[in-house]
């Protein structure tokens, strides 16, 4: 997949149809509009892409923004996993927050891309003026630019709710982790870079990979029986998130450094510098501080006992 920084687009990615969005959490809403660019743009022999942001709309529109599911990394990824030729990636700023959706349209789709489609959501908007795939002054703007528009339905829950990130970030800071993979089609999980720790788990029999999220969200802080994702080979694993009271003690008044570790069962390699991608299955316990380092060794044990119950279980389900 291209990935398009700036306004060089490349020739490859000219006159495609794409669809617009930060699409945090590519949920299964996000899923649907995309896969319709993608099924579009085969039928026209074009390029399928995004156009989406760095950061969320409202940190520039209303000064905060809500935690991201997904960090940019990760959402590129999983674009790639649907299909899409490229993603476009814009700051956005105030310049583009203060221009109407005909403007953007001018500028971004017909100007920049010669996009032939945009596929929308129902609930989806572009421009301060907010105009949605319903609004007959959009499409008749974009029909002048020679852009078709194309709607796409709501993908909605089990209880007959729409799909939202709003509602999976409430799902997966309540822990309810099935709740939230429902919702997002996929397991939930985290994404990032191997970077170098202190090295304690290895001296404690349990090495771990520190995963540097580059902004992306985590569930609460616990232990959980996870699956470790490093290339295509998936690992058994617990994963840590917290502040490892029992071991890292920081000067006076100062905040330890939040961290999020795994330990891979079965696994014997270097992984610094490696990108990994950590599912999250079950939280096995809080974390907490231990009396010492000996006590949280055996808890350590019994925690990777339950997670491969829990692992194996979750195989033989799903086998």
């Amino acid at each position: 997949m291209e990935r398009i920084e700036g306004y060089g687009i490349p020739r490859s990615c000219r006159e495609p149809v794409v669809a617009i969005g930060t699409f945090d959490g590519v949920h299964l809403g996000h899923q649907r509009i995309l896969s319709a660019a993608v099924e579009w743009a085969r039928r026209l022999d074009a390029p399928a892409g995004a156009v989406t942001f760095r950061r969320h709309p409202r940190l520039a529109i209303e000064g905060r923004a809500p935690d991201l599911i997904t960090s940019l990394e990760h959402r590129l990824v999983l674009f790639e996993r649907l299909g899409l030729d490229f993603a476009w990636i814009l700051d956005f700023d105030v310049r583009l927050a203060s221009l109407s959706a005909e403007e953007f349209a001018r500028e971004y789709l017909a100007g920049a891309l010669g996009a032939r489609g945009l596929v929308m959501g129902t609930g989806s908007s572009i421009g301060r003026d907010r105009l949605g795939p319903d609004s007959p002054a959009l499409r008749e703007a974009l029909g002048r630019m020679g852009v078709e528009v194309a709607t796409v339905p709501p993908v909605l829950d089990a209880g007959g709710e729409p799909v939202s990130s709003t509602r999976i970030r409430e799902a997966i800071w309540e822990c309810r982790l099935d709740d939230a993979a429902a919702m997002l089609g996929r397991p939930v999980s985290v994404y990032g870079r191997v970077v170098r720790g202190d090295a304690r788990g290895r001296r404690l029999g349990y090495p771990t990979a520190n995963v540097d999220l580059d902004r992306g969200g985590r569930p609460p802080f616990g232990v959980y029986a996870t699956w470790t994702i490093v290339g295509s080979t998936r690992y058994g694993s617990i994963t840590n998130i917290g502040y490892r009271p029992t071991v890292q003690v920081p000067p006076p008044g100062l905040r330890p450094d939040l961290i999020i570790e795994t330990h891979m069962f079965d696994f014997d390699g270097d992984l610094y510098g490696r990108i990994v991608e950590v599912e999250f299955v079950a939280k096995i316990r809080d974390e907490r501080r231990f009396p010492d380092v000996l006590s949280l060794v055996e808890q350590i044990r019994r925690d990777e006992e339950k997670a491969r119950r829990i692992l194996e279980k979750q195989r033989s389900r799903l086998s």
